[in-house]
């Protein structure tokens, strides 16, 4: 073959090889501000793993880029800012705080997936959960009605907590407080309730907790609640009483029952919104999801140091036990 001819003919195989075969091999680019620090926690790492699965490796087809605000609720908006500035094709977080910088960020511009714990249209981040309508979509993790399950459940552990205290943030968006209230009333149990707005109202908040004579707490899952879960489970244990809340941390952390989604597995349900997304779909379009897997996790270690007896039944329904 000649080699005029060989040139004609690779040029012309070049501009016949499809455009979205060469389109593939450019990285789809994720701007992921996390709220803690590089080492990731295991619900962001839950997501990680979930977009590999999915095909997409970072360092292969996909390029991160990572933000991270190491526990500075001031710094995410900033961090916001500098992930919109490097024009990524979506922009990726988990918690409420996170999600609501990066949509306000992003001006409508660029989309929004996450996974968020209080309510997206409160939040202003979704008209409705069925048609979210602007820019953003993914899961969220709100349980507001099963407020009033984990008071029966409460109730059940430890019949004898008829005063219960319940710790909460006033800025994280639900109406689990209100769900929370109506399911004390039903079981005739008196409610106090002790707003905690930053960590430094941490500690008076759980010694008002002790004037107001609380022989149970309820703990409201939100994002600094979740902080500071080792100092409020502590205090139930120095006080010798029941803590219960929604997120298997607070367990974890010493608080003698967890019921609640799982977390971790909802978190992967946000890698399946982050593949539609990044094919070409419409975070308006995709409704947000609610969670479809809870978990009841009781610390068994905790329930002997306060003294509190459980029944077989009752450890039965456990779908996990902490020794």
């Amino acid at each position: 073959m000649k080699r005029r001819e060989f040139i004609t003919l690779i040029a012309g195989a070049t501009l016949s090889f499809p455009i979205s075969v060469l389109a593939q091999k450019k990285p789809v680019r994720i701007g992921w501000l996390v709220f803690g620090d590089a080492s990731l926690g295991p619900i962001d790492q839950s997501l990680k793993d979930a977009l590999s699965q999915g095909g997409y490796v970072d360092g292969s087809n996909l390029q991160i880029i990572y933000r991270y605000a190491n526990g500075a609720l001031t710094r995410l908006s900033e961090l916001a800012e500098e992930l919109v500035a490097q024009k990524p094709d979506l922009l990726l977080g988990v918690g409420g705080d996170v999600v609501k910088a990066l949509f306000d960020a992003s001006k409508g511009a660029i989309p929004v997936v996450g996974g968020v714990s209080d309510n997206p249209v409160r939040a202003g981040l979704a008209v409705s959960l069925r048609n979210p309508g602007k820019n953003f979509t993914g899961v969220t993790f709100l349980t507001d009605e099963m407020a009033a399950k984990r008071m029966e459940l409460l109730n059940e552990l430890a019949p004898d907590a008829r005063r219960v205290a319940v710790i909460y943030n006033p800025q994280h968006l639900d109406d689990e407080l209100t769900f929370a209230r109506k399911g004390a009333q039903s079981l005739g149990i008196d409610v106090t309730t002790h707003p905690v707005n930053n960590i430094g109202e941490l500690d008076p908040a759980l010694r008002a907790t002790g004037t107001n004579g609380a022989n149970g707490l309820f703990v409201i899952a939100s994002r600094l609640t979740n902080f500071v879960a080792p100092r409020i489970a502590q205090y139930g244990l120095e006080q010798r009483l029941p803590v219960i809340t929604a997120w298997r941390e607070f367990a974890t952390s010493g608080a003698v029952l967890s019921y609640g989604p799982n977390r971790i597995f909802e978190a992967k349900r946000v890698a399946g919104y982050a593949q539609k997304v990044l094919t070409g779909a419409k975070p308006a379009d995709l409704p947000i999801e609610q969670p479809v897997k809870f978990e009841l996790v009781v610390n068994l270690k905790t329930a002997r140091s306060i003294g509190l007896a459980i029944s077989r039944d009752f450890l039965l329904r456990a779908d996990d036990l902490i020794e």
